[in-house]
């Protein structure tokens, strides 16, 4: 197998074992470079059991919470509070091999070049794979961070996927109790670091194989229902009908033009469905999405306002009726300056000047800063996009991106 190596206390990555690793994570739910795990779901467990598998062979103990997070920990029991590192292993449908994924793979490399030198843990790390990161299932993004750090929305346990499976019940089938406000941490960590493909063209433009992140952009996540009245398509005359797709459909454009006329934001709509759905029926009930971004607050809160006015008129005017299930909110959430450092520190003896970036997705990072835990956040360089079978990273990033995290653990723990 190749490695890449260093001179720094003889820290080595195995690139043969990494590629390995990855092509073999992307076969639980994959089909050539598509990949579907959602979250909660029998793919995701095997990921985890596959991951908790090289965890063990190197000395962790397993433990997996309610909310199904996988925590692997390393080094002592007592002591300072751990260091967590890692991402998570779930997928939006047809997704891609490496977002989230990525990061869990690299941070157990990270672990096996600290223990293939010879190193030991003065402090406990945990390696962790936090549970439906996408929500692409239940429509609660961050889920598994959410419920570690006691951050889940009202109700979590009895949100359900389109075949009416509630979050409890698919924990149950998992073999957990079902109330994932019971995985919330007892103790405190001390630290979490995470490694993700950027997910954009910026690194691959500098010509960086990694880059540092600043903030994490806010986001809200919504649901809006439309119901008007079901109808005969043959004969309802068009003045008389209440057709909720199309109510929705002037609801989802007035979503794009909403996001088009403010700078730094982005609107989408990236779910519909329609009921009854049948072609000689006029619709009775739409459901679409919202997800709405912006690195700015107040930018963000203006576009909520008024996408949030958009469908309340286009709902009057045409004799429906129309409301927001609000599913998530989050802060603009900048990360830890001096964990950043650390990071910057560690590209730097890879002879890398890595940018700060801002980054425009969601990441379990945020909800570990905002409980108070001091995180921060590496980007790997990746191309072809994002939660499509095109996503790519080069094995050769990624490696550095896990010697990266090496360094900067041996400095935290080791």
């Amino acid at each position: 197998m190749t490695e890449l190596s260093t001179s720094f206390h003889g820290l080595r990555v195995d690139l043969g074992r990494l590629a390995e690793r990855i092509a073999t994570l992307a076969a639980i739910g994959g089909t050539g470079t598509a990949v579907t795990r959602l979250g909660l779901s029998t793919e995701e467990q095997a990921a985890r059991e596959l991951v908790g598998g090289w965890l063990v062979a190197r000395g962790a103990a397993l433990h997996r919470d309610p909310a199904a997070n996988l925590l692997a920990r390393l080094g002592p029991s007592g002591g300072a509070p751990a260091v967590l590192i890692g991402s998570h292993l779930d997928t939006v449908p047809d997704g891609g091999r490496f977002d989230g994924a990525l990061g869990v793979v690299c941070a157990v490399e990270a672990i096996e070049a600290l223990c293939d030198a010879g190193l030991t843990f003065r402090r406990a790390v945990e390696v962790v794979a936090w549970a439906d990161e996408e929500g692409a299932r239940f429509g609660i993004g961050l889920f598994g961070s959410a419920a570690a750090f006691g951050c889940l929305p009202p109700g979590a346990a009895e949100r359900t996927d389109v075949n009416g499976v509630s979050i409890a019940r698919a924990l149950q089938a998992l073999g957990e109790r079902g109330d994932p406000t019971a995985a919330r941490f007892m103790a405190p960590a001390g630290a979490y670091l995470e490694l993700h493909i950027e997910q954009g063209p910026r690194l691959e433009r500098a010509g960086q194989a990694v880059g540092l992140v600043s903030e994490i952009v806010g986001i809200f996540h919504g649901r809006v229902r439309v119901e008007g009245r079901g109808d005969h398509a043959g004969t309802t005359s068009m003045e008389t009908r209440r057709d909720a797709l199309a109510g929705a459909a002037a609801m989802v454009l007035a979503v794009e033009a909403a996001g088009r006329a403010r700078p730094g934001v982005v609107a989408t709509v990236g779910e519909l469905a329609v009921t009854p759905g049948a072609k000689n029926v006029v619709p009775s009930a739409a459901t679409f999405s919202l997800d709405l971004r912006s690195g700015d607050a107040a930018h963000l809160e203006e576009l909520i306002h008024a996408i949030r006015d958009a469908i309340r008129v286009i709902a009057l005017e045409r004799g429906l009726r129309a409301g927001v299930d609000v599913l998530s909110t989050v802060p603009v959430t900048p990360l830890d300056a001096s964990l950043r450092d650390l990071l910057r520190r560690a590209a730097l003896a890879e002879g890398l000047v890595a940018p700060v970036l801002q980054s425009g997705a969601g990441h379990d990072a945020l909800n570990a800063q905002r409980a108070g835990v001091p995180s921060a956040m590496l980007f790997v360089r990746s191309t072809g996009g994002s939660h499509t079978p095109r996503e790519d990273c080069l094995v050769a990033d990624a490696a550095v991106g896990a010697l990266v995290l090496a360094r900067a653990l041996r400095e935290l723990a080791c």
